[in-house]
C-alpha cells in the first residue's frame, strides 16, 4: 500500500524518519523472565523509566505462565518427530518491538488509544501468523522519550521448528513490509523503513545501519550501563549496611552469652536481637542473590555485546569484501569498455584504408605494413594480432582483385586487337564486342 502524494525521503543513506519497524529476538527462560518484568513493570526499573508515568501504559495481551509455554514448545518439538531433548537454555518466547521514527510518532500519536491498540494487536496477531506461532503478550508503553509496544511470541512454530531457524532474512524484511502496511492501514502516512542494502549501496557506513546508530549507542550506552552500575552500587550498599547491623547485633548477643545469668530484660533483648539478626540475614540472603543474578544477567549482556561487535566487525570486512570485487569488476568493466573502444577505433581505421585501397603487404615478412596505423600500433597485442590478421586477408584479397583486374584488361585490350583484323567475319566480330562490352565494368582505371 503506498501513497502517491507522499514525497521519496531525501537522503537514501539514512533511517527514515517517517518509518514503523518491528524487531525481533528470541529469549530463554532467563532473559525472558527479565523481559516480562521490564515489559509489564514489575519490581525496579531502568532509570530512563519516568515511574509517574507508568500508570498510562497499556496491557492489552497478559503474559501466560512461561513454564506452561516452555512445556509446549516440549510438546510441539515432540509433535514434529525431534527424538533428541530440549536444550536448557533453548528459547521460550521470541520478544519483539514495535517502534516509530520520529515522524511517524508524531502520526501516531494523533491517534485515539483505541486506535492505536487496534494497530498494534493487528499488527503483533499478523506476524505471528505470518510465523506460524501464537502470540502470547502484548503491552504499550508510554513512560519512556517514545511509544512503542512490546509483544511476545511463542518461541516454537506449529511445525515445532525454533523461530530463530525458521525465520530466514527474507521474513524479516517481509516482516518490515508488514509493519509498514499494517499501520498504514490507521496513519497512511506512515511508511516503511529504509532497507539496509539501499542505505548501504547509497553510501552509509555499515554501522549506521544497524538498529541504533554509532552516535545513538554512544548516548545511549554509558546511560544504560551507568544505570545498571548505580543499581549495583545501591544493592552494594544495602549489602554493607545489613553487614554492619548484623555484626553490632551479633556483638550485642555475645555480651549477653558471657554472662551466666540473664535477668528478664536482658533475655527479652536477647529474643529481640536473635529475631533482628535473622530478619536481617533474610534479606542479605536475598540482596546476595539479587546481585548475583544481575551480575550474571550483566556478564551475558556484556558477552553479548561482545558478540554482537566481532558479528558487526565480520559484517563489515563482507561488505568492505563485496565493495571490493564491485570496485575490481567495474575496473574491469572500464578496461574493457576501453579496449573495445580502441578495437572498433583500429577497425574504422582500417576500413578507411581498405577504401582508400592504401593497405600495404610487406613483400619481406607476408604481413600487414603497420607503420601508417597508428589507431592499431597502440591497442592490447590480442587484439592487435587478430584485427592484423583480418586486415592482412583483406589487403591479400584486394591485391588479388588488382591482378585479376588487370590480368582481364590486358585480355579486353587483346581481344581488342584481335578483332580489328580484316579476316574475321563479321558475325565473329559482333559477337566478340558483345563479350567486350560484358567485361569493361570489370576494367581498372590507369
Amino acid at each position: 500500500m503506498t501513497n502517491p502524494d507522499k514525497q521519496p525521503h531525501p537522503d537514501a543513506r539514512k533511517s527514515n524518519p517517517s518509518a514503523g519497524s518491528v524487531r525481533i529476538e528470541p529469549k530463554r527462560m532467563g532473559k525472558a523472565k527479565f523481559q516480562r518484568r521490564h515489559d509489564f513493570r514489575i519490581g525496579g526499573q531502568p532509570d530512563y523509566v519516568d515511574g509517574d508515568r507508568s500508570h498510562l501504559n497499556r496491557s492489552i495481551l497478559e503474559l501466560r505462565p512461561l513454564p506452561v509455554i516452555q512445556r509446549e514448545n516440549a510438546e510441539l518439538r515432540k509433535r514434529a518427530g525431534r527424538i533428541r531433548k530440549m536444550k536448557s537454555d533453548a528459547a521460550v518466547v521470541t520478544a519483539g518491538i514495535i517502534t516509530f521514527g520520529h515522524n511517524a510518532q508524531n502520526v501516531f500519536n494523533r491517534l485515539t488509544p483505541e486506535v492505536q491498540d487496534e494497530a498494534f494487536t493487528t499488527l503483533a496477531q499478523a506476524i505471528a501468523d505470518c510465523l506460524e506461532t501464537r502470540l502470547e503478550a502484548l503491552v504499550v508503553h508510554l513512560d519512556e522519550t517514545a511509544i512503542h509496544a512490546h509483544f511476545m511470541l511463542q518461541a516454537y512454530n506449529r511445525h515445532g521448528e525454533p523461530l530463530s531457524n525458521a525465520t530466514k532474512l527474507g521474513d524479516l524484511s517481509a516482516l518490515q513490509d508488514m509493519a509498514a502496511e499494517v499501520m498504514q492501514r490507521y496513519a497512511p502516512e506512515i511508511e516503511r523503513g529504509q532497507k539496509k542494502k539501499v542505505r548501504l549501496d547509497a553510501g552509509a557506513d555499515y554501522p549506521d545501519v544497524l538498529h541504533r546508530s554509532v552516535e545513538e549507542l554512544h548516548r545511549d550506552l554509558p546511560r544504560e550501563i551507568a544505570a545498571r552500575d548505580a543499581e549495583v552500587d545501591k544493592l552494594e550498599s544495602e549489602r554493607e549496611a545489613l553487614e554492619s547491623s548484623i555484626a553490632k547485633s551479633l556483638g550485642y548477643l555475645e555480651k549477653l552469652e558471657l554472662k551466666q545469668e540473664l535477668k528478664t530484660n536482658e533475655i527479652k533483648r536477647r529474643e529481640t536481637y536473635l529475631a533482628r539478626v535473622k530478619k536481617k540475614e533474610d534479606e542479605l540472603a536475598g540482596i546476595v542473590s539479587e546481585l548475583e543474578i544481575k551480575r550474571r544477567g550483566y556478564e551475558g549482556e556484556d558477552a553479548k555485546r561482545q558478540s554482537e561487535r566481532e558479528a558487526i566487525e565480520t559484517d563489515k570486512q563482507e561488505v568492505r569484501g563485496q565493495q571490493a570485487k564491485v570496485r575490481a569488476d567495474a575496473q574491469l568493466v572500464g578496461q574493457a569498455r576501453n579496449a573495445y573502444e580502441a578495437a572498433m577505433q583500429a577497425v574504422e581505421e582500417v576500413m578507411e584504408h581498405a577504401e582508400a585501397d592504401t593497405l600495404v603487404i610487406d613483400p619481406i615478412t607476408k604481413t600487414l605494413d603497420v607503420s601508417s596505423l597508428p589507431v592499431l600500433q597502440k591497442t592490447s597485442p590480442k587484439i592487435k594480432d587478430r584485427i592484423v590478421g583480418m586486415a592482412t586477408q583483406l589487403a591479400r584479397w584486394q591485391d588479388r582483385v588488382y591482378d585479376m583486374a588487370v590480368r582481364l584488361r590486358d585480355h579486353t585490350k587483346r581481344l581488342t586487337v584481335f578483332l580489328s583484323r580484316h579476316d574475321i567475319e563479321l558475325e565473329v566480330k559482333e559477337e566478340a564486342k558483345k563479350i567486350e562490352r560484358g567485361g569493361e565494368k570489370f576494367e581498372l582505371g590507369d
